[in-house]
């Protein structure tokens, strides 16, 4: 099949119907210039947050994980593992929840858990020289990122980048939102990490995204596209867009398109068959760009910032009603903000804001839909300046 090539592929695809999968994965790695595999090993990483069915758009969608891993091995690839590691829960369990672990097995992969790290050199990068990275990537030639296209509370919008932040093992990630709470430096050491793995393929899957509170209490949305690219920044660069974002003003996403590009100045990455014009968004629930709550907060006179940070900052807000007292939240946060109570089948979790970084791993990792982004009410900021 003769096809363009561009910097991205972006092809329509509007259910996971296999033999349809087959032909779209096919055709986007020659668009997007698939690399030779013939006789490597390859690391799958697609998007498994957490232990949620397939339907509800949290985790790539297993038939596009399995169409991915018989394009591998068609292409002369000796071995395709797939892994990833939610922050809470085993990996196994939750890509059996999702379906994943059975159609890795039923098209000839092999599932891997990513418990052990080993040290990862990062050259040139803003905030991190090393990170502990799954020890998965010692023993494979090429990683094939498949992310999903969803909103994400912190970040605005996760894929390409973000997904690869999976490939630091169990709750060790929760460290890094305590090393790095704000959205720019948590944001450019995702670039960081990003940009330091030497060999890394991707395809999205944008056929059903996630619109509204994501990555995980969101809600499906049937965009019907798939993308693929060799540059995880280009990647998400049009994705972003295809929702209607403005990838400029997600601080992240603009760092690595330049960093990529080794220019201050945005180019348009090059895409093919279909324009970014020709994806139909209507009614996608975006969420807000953090970089406006930095605009206002600096239009603000020095001696008032702390005063109107306080009355206008996002925290996480905690519905009894719908808690299911599992734990993920105080297992997950970085900070030790939360802490829980059960009594008489009620559970109620307690936040510390004096703690809490605002990271919202919480919000991310709750299975229950619990967990809301919100203001913090004014009693709680004069609590908190009385003690």
């Amino acid at each position: 099949m003769d096809a363009t090539h561009a910097d991205v592929a972006l092809l329509r695809c509007e259910d996971y119907d296999r033999t349809k999968l087959d032909a779209i994965i096919a055709q986007a790695a020659e668009i997007a210039g698939f690399p030779d595999v013939r006789g490597a090993t390859i690391l799958v990483k697609p998007n498994v947050l957490n232990a949620s069915p397939a339907a509800k758009a949290v985790t790539t969608h297993p038939e596009f994980v399995g169409a991915v891993i018989r394009f591998a091995l068609s292409q002369g690839a000796k071995e395709v593992l797939v892994g990833d590691s939610p922050g809470w829960q085993p990996g196994a369990l939750a890509a059996k929840t999702s379906g994943i672990y059975d159609a890795v097995k039923q098209n000839g992969g092999k599932w891997v858990d990513f418990r052990e790290a080993s040290p990862h050199a990062v050259n040139h990068g803003k905030r991190l020289r090393n990170i502990p990275l799954t020890t998965w990537l010692e023993h494979v030639d090429i990683v094939i990122n498949l992310p999903k296209l969803k909103n994400h509370r912190l970040m605005t919008y996760t894929g390409a980048m973000k997904n690869l932040f999976g490939l630091i093992p169990g709750t060790a990630k929760s460290a890094m939102h305590m090393q790095y709470p704000g959205v720019m430096e948590f944001g450019e050491m995702l670039v960081d990490l990003a940009l330091s793995i030497p060999r890394c393929f991707t395809f999205m899957d944008g056929i059903v995204a996630m619109q509204g509170e994501g990555p995980g209490s969101g809600t499906p949305y049937s965009l019907g596209i798939v993308l693929a690219s060799q540059s995880i920044a280009k990647l998400d660069w049009i994705a972003a867009r295809c929702v209607g974002y403005d990838p400029a003003l997600i601080p992240y996403l603009a760092d690595g398109l330049r960093r990529t590009l080794q220019s201050e100045a945005i180019i348009e990455p090059a895409i093919s068959p279909l324009s970014v014009q020709d994806v139909s968004h209507e009614g996608f629930e975006l969420l807000p760009y953090h970089s406006e709550l930095g605009r206002k907060l600096g239009a603000i006179p020095n001696a008032m910032r702390a005063f109107a940070g306080s009355l206008i900052r996002l925290r996480p807000v905690f519905h009894t009603d719908k808690c299911i007292g599992c734990g993920a939240c105080v297992q997950i946060c970085p900070a030790n903000a939360l802490a829980l109570d059960s009594k008489n089948k009620t559970h109620i979790v307690r936040i510390d804001d004096k703690l809490c970084i605002t990271c919202f791993c919480c919000h991310e990792v709750c299975p229950a839909k619990a967990i809301s982004i919100g203001r913090v009410p004014m009693r709680l900021w004069h609590r908190a300046k009385r003690s």
